[in-house]
């Protein structure tokens, strides 16, 4: 019956994480390397991602400079006043709904208020000495420019801000108050709807906060800087008049740096350095230009004809041939081996084709001299009534000699070609 009115009894309920004495003096001991056990000498405290929704017990770190609570639960800024010596506090991730608590930390430098709940910027009246403020990816700018006005209260110390992806969405912010911050040299604005509003963002910028050095993670180097106020004073051409200025100078000074250069060495080396390069027209630049891409045109297919030209040999071994194959495949596996072979077949090939030519050329000397033999003989008799198939058989055998002497008569170099047949018939 008791278990039965206690059902709570033999469950595991967990407290919420807290900030006690006894949580710090563990902390303190476990963390040898990062903190002293006595609290009064330690100067940086980690409290970050522990899911605390209170801050509290933090009294006894009278010398603390830097604080991390950033990825818990906090919901308000409490038990902070006996901070004094806090330079650096980190609340960013959390789900603070307003800027509190902080009056007395007057030597606070870097205050991260981002990724929070917050919808208007107060309570940092007495924070003259904070130059980083960084409270993006919050609700500012539900109420306009009311929002941000608290900006302007801040020492000259103040020089960085990110009030980026907020909801500021007055284009008037830039005069009202960006430009009325006397040191302010790195602004990040991106996510907020007035920067569509904002005429030539960047150079507007550049032209209304004096001090301005970074926008939106992009430095602002000298020649922007240039010729963004030559914008401002003369528009779209009193820019473009300015970036011709600009390279003028640019190339005078390359041209005098490598003057400089010329004379350092002449001294050195005790030689003239200088060449003058003859002044060529357009015609003969065009001219230039030509050839050079002639003569890469024909590099390219020079290079095109070669590689073709070129045999490829496969490396592989027999093993991968008979897998890709299913049976053992002759071939040989050394290049030189194949390309000394090609060259061998090649060569026979043109001394067999040399041997039958001289063949071809001793069967015409034979001929030449069978045909001289029967020009010395007698002709056989001529028949006046009636003639054999015999003597036409003769007749015909003396044609063919007849023609084969015109032919050997007309030049010796010409090459004479004789069918089998003929020869048949003389012999």
């Amino acid at each position: 019956m008791k278990e039965l009115e206690n059902p709570k009894k033999n469950y595991n309920i967990r407290e919420e994480p807290r900030i006690t004495r006894e949580y710090l003096d563990k902390l303190l001991a476990l963390n040898g390397n990062i903190y002293y056990k006595i609290y009064e000498i330690n100067e940086l405290l980690y409290l970050h991602f522990k899911s605390f929704k209170k801050i509290e017990n933090l009294e006894y770190f009278k010398n603390l400079k830097v604080l991390y609570l950033e990825g818990n639960s906090i919901e308000k800024i409490e038990g902070l006043d006996s901070l004094v010596n806090l330079t650096s506090l980190f609340l960013h991730e959390n789900v603070i709904t307003k800027i509190e608590g902080l009056d007395k930390l007057i030597n606070l430098a870097n205050l991260n208020l981002s990724d929070n709940l917050i919808k208007k910027i107060e309570g940092i009246e007495n924070l003259q000495k904070l130059s980083n403020f960084l409270i993006k990816r919050n609700r500012i700018g539900t109420n306009g420019l009311d929002d941000v006005k608290e900006l302007l209260k801040l020492g000259k110390e103040f020089n960085v801000l990110d009030i980026s992806d907020n909801r500021l969405s007055d284009p008037n912010i830039v005069d009202e108050i960006f430009s009325k911050i006397p040191n302010l040299r790195v602004l990040y604005f991106t996510g907020n709807s007035a920067i569509k509003k904002i005429p030539y963002y960047r150079k507007t910028l550049i032209n209304k906060i004096k001090e301005i050095r970074y926008i939106d993670d992009k430095p602002i180097f000298d020649d922007e800087r240039r010729f963004a106020l030559a914008f401002g004073k003369g528009g779209l051409e009193g820019e473009k008049q300015e970036r011709e200025k600009w390279r003028k100078e640019k190339k005078e000074k390359e041209e005098k740096h490598l003057k400089e250069c010329r004379e350092i060495l002449e001294k050195k080396w005790g030689t003239n350095l200088k060449k003058e390069e003859p002044v060529l027209t357009e015609e003969e630049k065009e001219k230039k230009r030509y050839e050079l891409l002639e003569n890469l045109k024909k590099k390219r297919n020079n290079d095109i004809f070669n590689e073709r030209e070129k045999k490829f040999i496969p490396d592989i071994s027999k093993e991968d041939m008979k897998n890709w194959y299913g049976k053992e495949v002759e071939f040989e596996e050394n290049k030189n081996n194949n390309l000394d072979k090609n060259i061998e077949k090649n060569i026979n090939k043109e001394i067999i084709n040399e041997n039958e030519l001289n063949n071809e050329n001793k069967n015409i000397e034979n001929v030449k001299n069978n045909i001289e033999i029967n020009n010395n003989e007698d002709k056989p008799p001529e028949l006046e009534i009636i003639k054999s198939p015999l003597v036409k058989l003769e007749e015909e055998k003396q044609k063919i000699i007849d023609n084969k002497k015109e032919e050997i008569n007309i030049d010796n170099g010409v090459k004479i070609e004789i069918k089998e047949s003929n020869l048949d018939e003389l012999d």
